[in-house]
């Protein structure tokens, strides 16, 4: 918190006013900037049931590709990766908001399991979008991408996975 607190420019105590500690600071850090299941319910509103992988996938990116959130998120992804009490924090949230709203997409019971694999799936995508930067993912357009992608996604949701 104390380098934090140099790289800002401020004294370490105004960051514990603000925090209290290290995990109330990473709390904040990993608050995502969108309401997913308002995302979901108004991104897929009229979406014929054949086509929600795909357009899951265009709305995901969609989010990650704003430039005044495409950092951020790199940086939650950054932080987790090295650090095991930001891994258990964003892994938390993610199964609060992500895979809660992705799992109201699948009514036969397996909705946490098909959401999970959702968000393997995109989670891959990202990392090697975004963080990584393969360079024939990342010059795809998010169209491209929806469209490679979406199909796997749409089998998560409605295909049959194993017992």
């Amino acid at each position: 918190m104390r380098a934090i607190a140099r790289r800002a420019s401020v004294d370490p105590s105004l960051i514990v006013h603000y925090f209290g500690n290290k995990e109330g600071m990473l709390k904040e850090a990993l608050v995502l900037p969108v309401n997913p299941s308002q995302l979901l319910s108004e991104g897929l509103e009229g979406v014929p049931d054949e086509r929600v992988g795909v357009e899951l996938v265009r709305l995901i990116l969609g989010v990650w590709e704003q430039p005044a959130v495409q950092p951020m998120l790199q940086s939650m992804l950054r932080t987790a990766i090295s650090h095991d009490l930001a891994m258990a924090m964003l892994r938390q949230m993610l199964q609060r908001t992500v895979i809660t709203a992705v799992s109201r997409l699948v009514d036969d019971g397996s909705g946490q399991q098909r959401a999970e694999l959702v968000g393997a799936q995109m989670a891959g995508v990202a990392l090697t979008r975004y963080l990584i930067g393969l360079p024939t993912l990342a010059a795809m357009s998010t169209d491209e991408v929806a469209e490679a992608v979406g199909p796997a996604v749409q089998h998560y949701l409605t295909g049959t996975i194993a017992p």
